[in-house]
């Protein structure tokens, strides 16, 4: 083999080891899950799904919401219906009836801590403090996917109604 190509075999060969570092970097494993949730959510949508199929909105078409997780394994969530009428002596401790009413049903927030099962795509929400006490103390599954910046979760039941699962859905705040 004469030096031209001995050369010409050798440049090759180069290439083709840095074609497959190349490939190795843009091959790399996906991010784990428990990553991804990390950061701050806005709400898209909430919806129950009846044992029938029916699909509400319990919260109304405008439904704001927040859901955050940290690298440390807290979470804090909050979602509120968006046409929640003022009280009319303007403060919080001194509603009439029927606005204390609008409140509880048009809000719902708990914080706690939160574990991931990768391999089940269940998030396991312990839940330390909730706006419906029931939930206090308790664990909350849901099992969840993530498709770009969108987190999407399924409850197998609702604060509402035990028998109606809770669909949310949420894309990761800018």
């Amino acid at each position: 083999m004469n030096l031209r190509h001995t050369l010409m075999f050798a440049a090759l060969a180069c290439l083709v080891v840095v074609l497959r570092a190349g490939e190795a970097t843009t091959q790399q494993s996906p991010t784990p899950a428990k990553q991804q949730f990390i950061g701050t959510w806005s709400l898209v949508s909430i919806q129950y799904v009846e044992k029938d199929g029916r699909r509400i909105e319990p919260f109304g078409p405008d439904a704001k919401g927040m859901l955050y997780f940290d690298a440390g394994g807290r979470f804090a969530t909050q979602v509120m219906a968006a046409n929640r009428p003022p009280f009319a002596s303007n403060n919080r401790m001194i509603g009439t009836a029927e606005e204390n009413k609008a409140v509880s049903r048009g809000v719902v927030a708990y914080f706690g801590t939160y574990t991931v099962d990768e391999a089940n795509h269940v998030v396991t929400l312990h839940i330390e403090q909730s706006s419906f006490p029931n939930w206090n103390g308790t664990d909350q599954k849901r099992t969840f996917t993530f498709a770009d910046d969108e987190l999407r979760y399924t409850a197998a039941s609702s604060t509402a109604n035990p028998a109606e699962a809770a669909e949310l859905v949420w894309k990761r705040a800018r």
